[in-house]
């Protein structure tokens, strides 16, 4: 069987029936990737020189996509051992492509007020509210429907997905994803106030598309750094952990399901003034001790 054929097996029988669309799309570029005298090769014969020198050649032009190519590969070539159509996975002796994600922007808390202002004339403003101020993610907000809010409470439970040119409605990817959000009073009155109501129950029935350009349009009125929409969902959670709110809690809201994950994110974005007051305490502290013993060189080292 040659390494091609299996893939595509691997990918009917493994990936599209369990996978969500957009990780089987994923797979697919990354498959497409590869060099066709490797996918031409028999199974049994690859081995791990090829997959690298492979690699080495796109990671030097395209680090992410070696990244996803490693990824995809060494994810059927287990498979392929479990399966017994090979002895050792080919993938033991590669090296896995370095990739640094870039930074992803943000906004600040007075920026984001004033994107909320600007998005009030938007035809999109429910989702960009639920993204600026309940940290959703886009297919989150996509697949936000009024039944789902009860009381003052938010229940995400599904997202909407562009898959093969269609919009579809899917069970989200982790059981921490699924959560309910306790909407504040002013966000609940804007929704509530929201003149448009989708016959089909949607919050606001839209497409990936028409919520980024309604996204880039927002940010050109209010005459912001641009981000992505994405970068709604951290700029939120940025200012909220810079206004003390525990990384636990945040890690609920954002439906993560590791605490590591919401710590890195916050870390990513923290600005010097958020711990400047936490510098200046220390400082205080110890430089006020230093001053207690005396002028004097008791002891003290000279540098």
């Amino acid at each position: 069987m040659r390494t091609g054929e299996y893939l595509d097996l691997w990918m009917e029988t493994y990936v599209i029936p369990k996978r969500a669309p957009s990780t089987a799309a994923c797979y697919r570029r990354a498959i497409a990737a590869f060099p066709p005298q490797l996918l031409n090769m028999e199974l049994e014969q690859l081995n791990g020189l090829h997959i690298q020198a492979a690699l080495n050649r796109k990671e030097s032009k395209h680090p992410r996509a070696a990244q996803l190519m490693y990824a995809t590969l060494n994810c059927a070539m287990s498979r392929a051992v479990r399966l017994r159509l090979i002895r050792y996975s080919p993938m033991d002796g590669v090296d896995k492509p370095a990739h640094k994600p870039r930074k992803t922007a943000v906004l600040s808390a007075d920026e984001l007020a004033r994107y909320l202002v600007a998005a009030k004339s938007s035809d999109h403003y429910p989702l960009l509210l639920l993204m600026a101020t309940c940290g959703l993610r886009r297919g989150e907000a996509l697949g936000a429907t009024w039944a789902a809010i009860t009381g003052d409470e938010l229940h995400i439970t599904q997202q909407r997905q562009k898959a093969a040119g269609k919009l579809a409605t899917r069970p989200l990817k982790s059981e921490s994803s699924n959560r309910v959000i306790p909407l504040p009073s002013a966000v609940l009155a804007e929704l509530r106030a929201w003149p448009h109501r989708s016959l089909a129950g949607w919050i606001l029935d839209t497409t990936p598309d028409k919520l980024y350009k309604a996204h880039l349009k927002v940010i050109a009125w209010a005459q912001l750094p641009k981000i992505s929409l994405h970068g709604l969902r951290h700029s939120m959670a940025a200012a909220m952990a810079a206004d003390g709110t525990p990384i636990k809690i945040l890690q609920g809201i954002l439906g993560h399901s590791h605490y590591q994950l919401t710590a890195d994110l916050y870390a990513d974005h923290i600005r010097s003034d958020a711990y400047r007051a936490d510098l200046e305490r220390l400082s205080g502290r110890v430089l006020f001790g230093i001053g207690c013993q005396g002028t004097g060189n008791q002891g003290g080292v000279r540098v």
